[in-house]
């Protein structure tokens, strides 16, 4: 699978906590969710036990992608495996340049989440950030 077709990349491994960035806004390709839902079940599994943070910039993120039947379904799909076999990891989820579309799908979604995984969603709206940021 050619993983330069997918956003979610490695930016950082620091005292033992890996930091992943993603935009989806940045992939090439969104028609095919098993292959996507393939490459993340890949990254998340070779953190293995590490403890990780995941960078979600929602810059960019449209009506289109929300209503988009691909995406939406991909979403929860990786919402699936966060909640199963990759959640226990997991430190934290920051929204970084939250659209309005982000925050309407996440509200949609809330409701079928665990309570471990709401707790680690963190919206920043505060201002615009940098991936630079957080390496």
């Amino acid at each position: 699978m050619d993983q330069s077709n997918y956003s979610f990349k490695k930016i950082s491994d620091k005292h033992g906590v890996v930091t992943y960035y993603t935009n989806p806004t940045k992939g090439i390709k969104y028609t095919n969710n098993n292959q996507i839902l393939e490459h993340y079940n890949e990254a998340f599994a070779s953190i293995g036990d590490k403890k990780w943070i995941w960078i979600f910039d929602s810059e960019g993120f449209s009506l289109s992608l929300v209503l988009d039947t691909q995406a939406g379904t991909g979403i929860v799909g990786i919402a699936n495996l966060l909640m199963g076999k990759y959640g226990d990891s997991l430190l934290e989820i920051k929204i970084i340049n939250p659209t309005w579309h982000i925050k309407t799908l996440l509200t949609a979604m809330w409701p079928f989440l665990n309570k471990q995984l709401k707790q680690k969603i963190k919206i920043l709206d505060d201002r615009i950030y940098s991936i630079l940021e957080f390496v």
